[in-house]
């Protein structure tokens, strides 16, 4: 991965879960877990993304953002 801002790395994270969500078939548990939540943990990552550039990022969103990018924390 390359070296990002972390409002890029954010909205990375939010990206590649859309696609989850998108890609993932209707199951009560993986994948049916990234389609059930996935919006508005992709919704949380954009919003995480616009406080990183205002006030500063957020550790726990950045750890969450570089675990789905599958870098590490």
């Amino acid at each position: 991965m390359t070296d990002q801002t972390p409002a890029a790395l954010l909205r990375a994270a939010a990206e590649t879960v859309r696609h989850w969500a998108a890609d993932a078939t209707f199951d009560p548990w993986v994948p049916g877990v990234v389609a059930r939540f996935g919006p508005e943990l992709a919704e949380w990552l954009d919003g995480a993304a616009v406080d990183a550039e205002e006030v500063g990022a957020d550790p726990h969103a950045l750890a969450v953002a570089r675990k789905i990018l599958g870098a590490e924390s």
